[in-house]
């Protein structure tokens, strides 16, 4: 192991958001390879370079749920970097070697060609994940101040692009008809498991369990081949949202109503900003099995349109303050799913690396597998991300709510479902009900 020990610096203090502290109470948690990966002292002194930058780099902080006031350690104290056992063809296996129970805001481990990071989701989403392993791997320099020149600034993000929504009325009168048909939030006071909240650290016997499966690169070419002909404007995204709900449904997966789809609010900023913190929107949209991609696209298109990630990130900022430092669940999407139901959200990573700032040892075996908390017990987190032309997809749940097999059984029909939706493969008939595949 390797951790960086505490020198004399005093440290800062910064304000933490309000989605920070909403976020904190979970972890993530990621496995990449095959890459050229770094020694546990490169990887130590770069991530310790990118804390001695500054707080707006997130590494160094110290997240608190219950705390407006987050410290931040410019020796970054915390950081933990370790060597561990290759997975050989499990990469999973590795958080058994990453996973802590929510002391340390960041871990890192290597085995193998392989990389796993688990960190309190406090710290940041997918912008500073990426910015993280581009660190780690060598082509972002943490110690040149322009590698963080679009993070430095004195108006808090949500200000700016709240400003730059609310400069167009007619995204505020969408705004208001939308907000009120929106169920209300959970008020100050309200027990956390009322609403599916688990506050406090995450022990790591609580954590979730992980399953993964990978689509291969002729199969997404297929799919959005056929997508641009009989549905363009649909983004894969949306496509394979809708394929998870069809195949959970058809594996026996009982879900709730309505599907959570983060959004990244980073495009109601202006292209000199940035920001490594969290600012992405779960934003809750009906999906029922069987539905049409097409209708959700556009749902997804309107709620971007009018702002509706930057309406959500101030509501949670106010329901926050109103409830003081309590960590209650304060998410947009309804309450909690009744017994029984899975209530399911879908991120996306998008391209991993971004814009190829780093490569694959091999592209037919490039993998991402996020487990990343679910919200609450009844949860089922599934992560999409695009790497080496493939698409891999990683579910977190939680044993007791979900079994392992469904899961499994359910994301290997997500390729069957994504062929059948896209129109590259028949819907089947009366006649053929394998839709002429001859399976």
């Amino acid at each position: 192991m390797a951790r960086q020990q505490s020198g004399q610096t005093a440290p800062e203090h910064v304000r933490s958001t309000a989605v920070d502290r909403h976020h904190s109470r979970l972890r993530s948690a990621f496995v990449l390879g095959p890459v050229d990966v770094p020694t546990v002292e490169q990887a130590r002194d770069r991530l310790c370079a990118m804390a001695a930058a500054g707080p707006h780099t997130r590494v160094g902080l110290h997240p608190r749920a219950d705390r407006r006031i987050w410290e931040h350690d410019r020796d970054a104290d915390l950081i933990v970097v370790t060597e561990a056992d290759d997975p050989g063809d499990d990469p999973l296996r590795l958080l058994d070697a990453v996973r802590t129970d929510g002391t340390e805001p960041l871990r890192v481990a290597f085995g193998g060609d392989h990389v796993a990071v688990d960190f309190d989701h406090g710290l940041g989403d997918a912008g500073m994940l990426h910015t993280l392993f581009d660190v780690m791997m060598g082509v972002t320099d943490p110690a040149d101040p322009g590698s963080w020149q679009r993070f430095r600034h004195r108006v808090p993000p949500l200000a700016l692009a709240a400003a730059r929504v609310g400069a167009d009325p007619r995204r505020l009168i969408a705004l208001a008809r939308l907000l009120r048909k929106q169920p209300d939030l959970p008020q100050a006071g309200e027990p956390a498991s009322e609403s599916g909240a688990m506050p406090g650290p995450v022990l790591a016997s609580l954590r979730p369990r992980g399953a993964g499966v990978g689509i291969d690169a002729d199969t997404l070419t297929a799919v959005r081949a056929a997508r641009d002909t009989t549905m363009p404007g649909v983004s894969l995204y949306t496509l394979t949202t809708v394929a998870l709900v069809d195949a959970l449904t058809e594996a026996g997966v009982h879900l709730a109503p309505t599907v959570t789809a983060p959004f990244d609010a980073r495009v109601y900023l202006p292209k000199s900003w940035d920001t490594l913190a969290n600012f992405s929107a779960g934003l809750a949209f009906p999906v029922p099995a069987g539905s049409d991609p097409a209708d959700f696209q556009n749902a997804l298109r309107t709620a971007a349109e009018i702002g509706r990630p930057v309406a959500n990130l101030l509501i949670t900022t106010v329901k926050t303050l109103r409830a003081g430092t309590s960590p209650a669940h304060l998410a947009e999407a309804a309450p909690a799913p009744a017994t029984g139901t899975t209530d399911l959200l879908h991120s996306s990573v998008g391209y991993v690396p971004r814009a190829g700032r780093w490569r694959w040892l091999d592209d037919d075996r490039a993998q991402v597998l996020a487990v990343a908390d679910p919200p609450h017990r009844s949860g089922l987190t599934v992560t999409s991300a695009l790497v080496g032309g493939r698409m891999c997809l990683a579910a977190a749940f939680h044993t007791e709510h979900l079994a392992a097999e469904t899961i499994s059984r359910a994301l290997s029909r997500v390729p069957d479902h994504l062929l059948r939706l896209s129109g590259a493969r028949p819907e089947p008939t009366a006649n053929d009900p394998t839709g002429g595949t001859g399976e």
